[in-house]
């Protein structure tokens, strides 16, 4: 069986004052492509940290003792 390798392609529209704030608060050498993959990440997993908080889920509990 043959893996397909799929690409998403996706289009932000930004207006000239979401560019430069964005412009600002990229890191030294990093895309603008690169920086919204941060961004997005970055509140992915905040969200699912307060999820988890807020319904008190605790990873370890479900972990095996040994690791």
């Amino acid at each position: 069986m043959t893996k397909s390798k799929k690409a998403v392609m996706v289009t932000v529209r930004m207006t000239e004052l979401q560019v430069s704030e964005l412009d600002y608060i990229r890191q030294p050498g990093e895309t603008r492509s690169a920086a919204i993959r941060r961004l997005i990440s970055d509140a992915w997993v905040d969200e699912n940290v307060a999820f988890d908080a807020e319904h008190q889920f605790n990873p370890s509990d479900y972990l095996p003792p040994n690791i």
